[in-house]
């Protein structure tokens, strides 16, 4: 992107297309996340700070799997009550 513009972001009005693009963004930085704590083994204090924040992207992840289960195994309209 030019002179620091920057991606729009889209707008979701469908909650499972929003956890699935949650989903799908946590993969990519996680494996992206994942080389910059390799890189910082040698760096303790970093590889603690990008570990610890590794595993709460990691949370993440497991959350939006974990809800788009339960929205396939109990449908929508009742995952959506649970929400309340």
């Amino acid at each position: 992107m030019k002179n620091g513009a920057k991606k729009e972001e889209p707008v979701f009005t469908d909650v499972v297309e929003f956890i699935k693009y949650d989903l799908q963004t946590s993969k990519d930085g996680l494996a992206w996340l994942k080389t910059l704590v390799e890189e910082a083994r040698d760096d303790y204090s970093t590889f603690d700070m990008l570990k610890t924040y590794y595993q709460d992207e990691e949370e993440d992840l497991y959350w939006d799997e974990q809800q788009l289960e339960l929205i396939e195994k109990i449908g929508l309209q009742n995952w959506l009550n649970m929400q309340l």
